[in-house]
């Protein structure tokens, strides 16, 4: 049976972060490694409940976190974040679970904070997945956030919701699958509008690209074919930029591939993951 979440709240100077944890299934061996999971913009740890249910089983301890002003976790007193801000929640949770470094799955906004933490806090990452995800955007792109931000500002977040769906999950999905896009659709309206601005603008102004050389980690870079919000190509510069990045295009999979396609994901995550841990363990018989 898959490990049971257990719910708990780091206090953070200006904001709480809501995070669960699943421990690896057998509970009296060690696990694995740990694995961090960072969800999209408007989400919640929710998103990845059936990746993180088949990565406990297989002795990984998953921990799922809430960004700042999403989910159950606070929202600080600001009106616009840094990525480099996100990046800090997220070393300070990993600083306090105490089971550093980690390897940070990420997918859309949680792709980029993982980026920006490997950058910053090198010592806390040892392997990436990174999904559907961007490492900077040109001038029409960053003038979208600015008119998707002035949008919320005018009639509130039921005023991009449903442009929002539309780009997360292609027309198939949402006609096969009206009940899941009806949940999210929930999801977002429930999320604070001035955390998901302040966030906007973190994504908006995501600055990577030069500095992932920097990277040395194993990395899993994965895009969606279907996916206009963060498009192959520019999902495929990330993996040029790092270091002996793998690369995956996943068929019939927009900008949510990790629920429109669940098992091709798992498959291709579980799969890199046994390769990394045959090879680390590899590594360490020989030293």
């Amino acid at each position: 049976m898959p490990a049971e979440p257990v719910h708990r709240v780091l206090e953070l100077p200006s904001h709480c972060l809501h995070f669960t944890v699943r421990e690896a299934v057998h509970g009296e061996s060690v696990a694995r490694r740990t694995v961090l999971l960072g969800h999209a913009l408007g989400c919640d740890v929710s998103m990845w409940d059936a990746l993180a249910s088949e990565l406990s089983a297989l002795q990984y301890r998953v921990v799922c976190y809430d960004h700042r002003g999403h989910g159950l976790s606070g929202v600080p007193a600001s009106e616009a974040y840094a990525m480099a801000e996100l990046a800090d929640d997220a070393a300070r949770l990993i600083e306090h679970l105490g089971q550093g470094p980690v390897s940070f799955i990420g997918l859309s906004l949680g792709g980029m904070v993982a980026q920006e933490l490997a950058l910053r806090r090198p010592d806390l990452i040892n392997a990436l997945v990174l999904a559907n995800t961007a490492s900077e955007y040109d001038v029409e792109a960053r003038r979208g956030w600015a008119q998707r931000i002035e949008r919320i500002r005018h009639g509130g977040l039921v005023a991009v919701v449903d442009m929002a769906l539309e780009r997360w999950f292609h027309a198939g999905f949402r006609v096969n699958h009206p009940e899941e896009v009806a949940q999210w659709r929930e999801r977002i309206l429930a999320t604070d509008a001035t955390a998901y601005i302040a966030h906007c603008q973190a994504i908006a102004g995501v600055a990577t690209t030069q500095r992932l050389r920097q990277v040395q980690v194993p990395s899993l870079v994965i895009a969606g074919e279907l996916d206009v919000g963060t498009p192959p190509a520019m999902v495929r510069l990330i993996a040029s930029e790092i270091p002996d990045a793998q690369w995956a295009l996943l068929p019939d999979a927009s900008h949510f591939s990790v629920l429109e396609q669940p098992r091709v994901f798992a498959s291709l995550v579980i799969d890199w993951l046994n390769r990394i841990d045959v090879s680390a363990d590899g590594l360490c018989r020989a030293l």
